[in-house]
């Protein structure tokens, strides 16, 4: 039995973890087999060539892809443990500023009176407010990313 009573529960489990995209013959495996433990309070770094799968495992574990094969559990109490900041804009220039902002608490499916009023609320601390039906393509560079002057 030794000591594992004694050891906490993982914050973060994969066993197996796959990803793949598209069907055989042109299939890419995209990530795994991956097999990773993160106990509480531990920090690990994802380091790796391009197209080595990190960006994957992190989009399985906010919730934006499903796994191919295996699961990912993370253990929290919270009902949305992970998020994503993408490393490029990750702004749609088919949807109004206010329509950015709030995709967010679309996909977690917010009541839309709701969403509508948490997204101006943070326009309006970003100073963005009067842009709320704006296109991004008609921001400035610092407006896409909130100038500090509107912090």
């Amino acid at each position: 039995m030794g000591d594992s009573h004694l050891r906490p529960h993982p914050k973060l489990h994969a066993t197996q973890l796959t990803r793949a995209f598209g069907r055989p013959p042109h299939q890419v495996d995209a990530l795994g087999p991956l097999e990773l433990t993160v106990a509480p309070g531990e920090f690990v770094c994802l380091v790796g060539p391009s197209g080595c799968g990190k960006s994957t495992l992190l989009r399985i574990a906010a919730g934006l892809l499903r796994p191919t094969t295996g699961t990912l559990e993370i253990r929290t109490s919270s009902p949305r443990p992970a998020a994503m900041i993408f490393q490029d804009y990750g702004i749609y220039d088919w949807k109004s500023v206010r329509a950015n902002v709030r995709f967010g608490l679309d996909i977690q499916r917010v009541p839309r009176r709701e969403a509508n009023a948490r997204a101006d609320e943070w326009l309006t601390r970003m100073g963005l407010a009067d842009f709320a039906h704006a296109y991004p393509a008609t921001l400035s560079g610092g407006m896409r990313w909130g100038s500090p002057q509107a912090l």
